[in-house]
């Protein structure tokens, strides 16, 4: 059996630290899952989306590591799905700043009467570590266990909560008060340090004026869609294209969407370029690039759609729909 942790990126910390707790104690590294990390994660060549599909259905254990982060991604959603339907063994973890009264919580796919635990709290994280010897090799010196338990508290409790801006989903459409919008801008423009506003709104003006006026090709809209559906803000290029065009195809197929996108994703990332929406966030030994990242102020209008911007997108999306006789991808 293996461990697949589940959770957002932006809770790698929490995450990291977990993994090397677990390492620790006595489980092997084989055994574990964990994607935010490339010496736990997906193999290179493998199609991302495949892999963690073929994993879940092999039944491993699940450790749910919940958070404000992981309600607001698709991709940890479609995870938390996909591993209920076969029915995981599982265990349900929280970070400090997770609230057990949230909706979202409460009429997900996990039953929130179920028993998870804060991941600082030191009594549970005993019982959860001995209660993983029934399916794993784990060290039976208690000594060294509640070391490590309290050498992996002290660096929780070092981990500051994400204050990254929250992913607005297409799914629903979220409702803001006038006076939140007001103050909505005041804090971007009390932050001159994080946020160039006057580079923000320009930016933000021109992508979204293009997308109203019908000035972005069918490919670039569905792009844009790809991009907050995944929570993918670098995509990759050069070598590593191919990979990334499994991972629309992927998409394409889960959503069953033509191959739009995936037969035009070259040009999609060239126009982007002309529009200067991405820059180039890696490169090879020699230089050459082989990931690009859409800019923040582009990363900021995607994640404030208005309606308007969103039934747009949603209007082209449902003029591709897979056809009877397109290919398995």
């Amino acid at each position: 059996m293996q461990i697949f942790i589940s959770h957002s990126s932006k809770n790698a910390d929490y995450g990291n630290a977990l993994v090397d707790l677990l390492t620790s104690v006595g489980i092997a590294g084989e055994q574990i899952i964990f994607t935010s990390n490339d010496a736990y994660g997906i193999p290179i060549g493998q199609n991302i989306f495949n892999w963690l599909k073929n994993r879940i259905t092999e039944k491993p254990f699940v450790i749910y590591l919940l958070s404000p982060e992981y309600y607001k991604s698709v991709a940890c959603l479609n995870e938390m799905g996909a591993a209920w339907v076969v029915e995981n063994e599982h265990s349900m973890v929280f970070t400090p700043d997770f609230d057990l009264d949230s909706p979202e919580f409460k009429n997900g796919a996990i039953d929130p009467r179920e028993i998870g635990f804060f991941i600082n709290n030191e009594d549970k994280l005993t019982s959860f570590i001995d209660s993983l010897r029934r399916s794993f090799s784990v060290s039976k010196n208690p000594v060294l266990i509640n070391q490590k338990i309290r050498e992996f508290l002290k660096r929780i409790d070092l981990i500051k909560p994400s204050q990254s801006i929250p992913e607005i989903s297409f799914t629903s459409k979220p409702i803001i008060q006038e006076e939140s919008k007001t103050n909505r801008v005041e804090k971007v423009e009390a932050k001159p340090s994080i946020v160039k506003t006057e580079s923000l709104n320009t930016s933000k003006s021109q992508l979204i004026n293009d997308l109203l006026n019908g000035k972005l090709k069918d490919e670039e809209i569905l792009m844009l869609h790809y991009v907050v559906e995944t929570a993918k803000y670098k995509l990759g290029t050069g070598w590593q294209e191919s990979h990334e065009v499994e991972n629309v195809k992927a998409w394409e197929d889960i959503h069953e969407l033509d191959n739009t996108l995936s037969q035009n994703y070259s040009t999609v990332l060239r126009r982007f370029e002309m529009r200067k929406l991405t820059t180039v966030s890696d490169v090879t030994s020699h230089g050459n690039p082989k990931e690009v990242m859409l800019l923040e102020e582009v990363q900021e209008d995607l994640l404030n759609l208005d309606d308007q911007a969103k039934d747009k997108i949603l209007e082209t999306v449902a003029q591709h729909p897979k056809k009877e006789g397109d290919p398995w991808f």
